[in-house]
């Protein structure tokens, strides 16, 4: 006997690009023309599917096919990042707060299925660390600023409590 199958909950986090869709392709219809100013290259294919959901039109289902086979053929250029935010600040605490090396964190992601040189582990380690870095100088400059703002309010009661 089967047993009876039984609904699959939904992240409620997770959402589905088919509702999102039209939504990015009228955003995209409007303002397509300021991604080349930007230095972007958007391939034609995507190009004509986006203005096409946006004006409306259902896909065809070769369309649909040429974004399969584009997403599918997608890998970094030479100079792209292949690590994920998450990836480098995992890379990070691995290197800083359990002193694994940048070729060992590089193995490491790539027996998990996230293939990057340790070279490209470096790099976003010394990226996040520098954030990580001018983000305290900016709490203490913020910091600083409220004390000096604090001071002169101060010192303003002050005169104006003894000369006045």
């Amino acid at each position: 006997m089967s047993e009876p199958q039984q609904p699959q909950q939904q992240n409620p986090f997770m959402i589905d690009v088919r509702t999102i869709l039209p939504t990015i392709a009228k955003l995209y219809s409007q303002f397509h023309w300021i991604i080349p100013i930007l230095g972007f290259n958007v391939p034609p294919e995507i190009h004509q599917t986006l203005i096409s959901i946006a004006e409306g039109k259902p896909l065809s289902p070769e369309q649909v096919q040429q974004l399969k086979t584009q997403a599918e053929a997608m890998k970094p250029m030479v100079g792209e990042p292949v690590m994920t935010r998450q990836l480098a600040e995992t890379a990070w605490y691995l290197h800083y707060k359990e002193g694994m090396g940048t070729r060992e964190i590089a193995e490491q992601f790539t027996k998990d299925g996230n293939p990057c040189s340790h070279a490209t582990v470096a790099r976003w380690i010394n990226a996040i660390d520098m954030e990580k870095r001018y983000g305290r100088i900016a709490r203490l400059i913020q910091i600083g600023k409220i004390l000096g703002f604090a001071g002169l309010m101060f010192l303003a009661f002050w005169i104006g409590k003894t000369f006045f």
